[in-house]
């Protein structure tokens, strides 16, 4: 009896499963639908853009130019649109384009077909998918409430506060410094899985390389891999940092990418570093634009 109901449960998962598949088709093959998700692909571009031009703005700051008030990270981006002129509509289109990345990641969660990969691996990729799509549709919320409330919060100052207390927070927990630890040995690991995907350029296989010329898939990986080490630098700065916050039981190093910026700003060599990775998510904002127009959706 409990195979028969087993049995009888595969087919209607199945399916649930095909069904989905055949809703996330019918987004992605519609005209309106690409268009859409490729432009969401685009407005990720855009922030990183924008995230770079702050970090810029920080190593200037730290050799004695005019820095920025703006927490580099995606609530400082949102700050940083709403100050210039029509600032509110270029946000409004921001959300527009955040939430349909969003459904971009949805759409490609449910139609991971890559046979080459195991069980494990596809649904790992699922759960990242997933994941994003969370992330980028709070981003897409946050970036409306803003216009509608008027609100300019998100200077560097809130930014640096809100992350000491979330990693004061954390080493309040019992073995607070052990979960603080692994927090930044993770960060580590993805920024090492950013250098992987560099080295291997194993990214090209999300574009559609039949419709790129030579010279533009030349650009492209050109892009990717120095989008994909300025990621890594990011993810492994900020893992440095918590590092130090979880060694030494001091919440205020544990900070997200603009406290860790600004705290190496003050280093000796910080502000060539910072620099680099400026320029480093200044290519991978490029190369998102060029996946906006190639990437297999």
């Amino acid at each position: 009896m409990t195979t028969a109901a087993s049995a009888s449960a595969r087919p209607s998962g199945s399916s649930a499963e095909n069904a989905s598949r055949e809703a996330a088709s019918g987004v992605a093959n519609s005209k309106w639908g690409e268009r859409g998700l490729r432009f969401g692909i685009g407005a990720r571009g855009f922030v990183f853009l924008v995230i770079a031009y702050l970090v810029a703005r920080i190593a200037t700051g730290a050799l004695g130019g005019g820095s920025t008030k703006d927490s580099a990270s995606g609530p400082g981006a949102a700050q940083a649109i709403q100050h210039q002129t029509g600032g509110n509509v270029a946000l409004l289109l921001l959300g527009v384009g955040m939430l349909l990345f969003a459904l971009f990641c949805l759409v490609d969660a449910v139609r991971n077909n890559d046979l080459d990969d195991s069980d494990a691996e596809r649904w790992a990729k699922r759960g990242l998918s997933v994941w994003q799509a969370g992330l980028y549709a709070a981003f897409g919320i946050y970036c409306f409430v803003k216009v509608i409330s008027g609100t300019s919060s998100g200077s560097s100052g809130n930014s640096s506060r809100r992350q000491s207390q979330w990693s004061a927070e954390i080493l309040r927990w019992p073995a607070g410094w052990l979960w603080l630890g692994a927090l930044g040995v993770a960060l580590f690991v993805v920024a090492g899985v950013q250098v992987y995907r560099a080295a291997k350029r194993s990214f090209r296989e999300d574009l559609e390389q039949a419709r790129m010329r030579e010279r533009t898939r030349t650009t492209a990986t050109a892009l990717g891999v120095v989008g994909y080490l300025g990621r890594a630098g990011a993810y492994a700065l900020v893992g440095w940092f918590v590092l130090h916050a979880a060694i030494e039981n001091d919440p205020d190093k544990g900070k997200g990418v603009d406290g860790s910026a600004r705290m190496l700003a003050n280093s000796s060599g910080g502000p060539v570093l910072l620099w680099a990775l400026a320029a480093g998510l200044f290519a991978f904002g490029l190369y998102l634009f060029v996946e906006a127009r190639y990437r297999k959706v």
